[in-house]
């Protein structure tokens, strides 16, 4: 899992460059995919690339 004392969302945007809005979400995917932390923006790009629909849990942090 990212670190949770990041202040920055470690998602990439879609040209590759890192996303500099705040973390405010802790997603934990139900399969495939390891638990993650996310802007709202980018809470469900993991579970997108994973090809397939993945049911999450998210909390703020």
């Amino acid at each position: 899992m990212t670190d949770l004392n990041t202040d920055i969302c470690p998602i990439p945007t879609l040209s590759g460059d890192p996303c500099e809005s705040g973390v405010v979400w802790e997603v934990t995917p139900e399969r495939d995919v390891a638990p993650y932390l996310a802007c709202g923006q980018h809470v469900t790009a993991p579970i997108m690339r994973a090809g397939e629909l993945v049911p999450f849990t998210a909390r703020p942090i």
